[in-house]
């Protein structure tokens, strides 16, 4: 197996890629595993504006995450949409679905193809970003489906050098499904939210990171154009 890249891959996150000199390393499988409360979504449109994105989209339509991002005034010109949501939940009238039982494993063919294809005509820099990983897991199918998704995933960020970021909900999966991901994954952000007083703060850390030194203390982050560290405290 040759990994085509080994040059850093910056998140878009200054103090952090200025912490971690430069970005996260190329190759890497990263679950960012979240409370939703702390709005982690925020965290994967920041990734995706550094270089081409392959943004595979599952409990809304690409066009309204697209929205969003630009509310934000983030870079959407390097993204490309994978809607994935419209293909599960509507039909070729843009009907919703009532009921269809080949639908579960139809969508993980339907991945396989996109990524199959962007392996093969993809030759530069680029992230893939899957938002969310929750969405396949909680699918009516054999977990072999969801396990080889896992492996096809981790095994693209190998061999083409490049990050591939999966969005994991917190409390949603049962933990034997939780630690499966959080043991192949080679880097884990750990978002949370707390409440200090009368208010809710969102921190986060990078408690695995292979190949470089590891986070593991907590910074709190608001969203504003993207995600800001509190300078309070400093990251470096």
């Amino acid at each position: 197996m040759q990994i085509l890249k080994t040059s850093d891959v910056p998140t878009g996150i200054v103090l952090l890629d200025r912490r971690l000199d430069g970005g996260l390393p190329a190759g890497s499988f990263v679950c960012v595993y979240a409370n939703p409360l702390a709005m982690p979504e925020a965290f994967l449109y920041q990734f995706a504006t550094v270089m081409k994105t392959y943004y595979f989209t599952t409990s809304r339509p690409a066009k309204f995450v697209k929205q969003d991002m630009e509310k934000l005034r983030l870079d959407t010109s390097f993204v490309t949409f994978v809607d994935v949501y419209e293909q599960y939940y509507l039909n070729e009238y843009g009907q919703f679905i009532v009921e269809d039982r080949y639908r579960d494993k139809g969508i993980f063919d339907y991945v396989d193809d996109r990524l199959s294809r962007i392996a093969e005509e993809e030759s530069g820099e680029y992230n893939v970003i899957i938002d969310s990983l929750s969405f396949f897991l909680n699918l009516n199918t054999d977990w072999g489906l969801k396990d080889w998704l896992i492996n096809k995933l981790y095994t693209l960020a190998k061999e083409k050098g490049v990050v591939v970021y999966c969005h994991l909900i917190k409390n949603l999966h049962p933990v034997d499904v939780v630690n499966k991901v959080l043991d192949i994954s080679d880097v884990v952000f750990d978002i949370e939210v707390e409440r200090v007083g009368e208010r809710l703060v969102s921190k986060f850390a990078v408690p695995k990171l292979r190949g470089k030194r590891p986070v593991t203390e907590y910074f709190r982050f608001y969203v504003e154009e993207g995600i800001q560290v509190d300078t309070s405290r400093d990251i470096a």
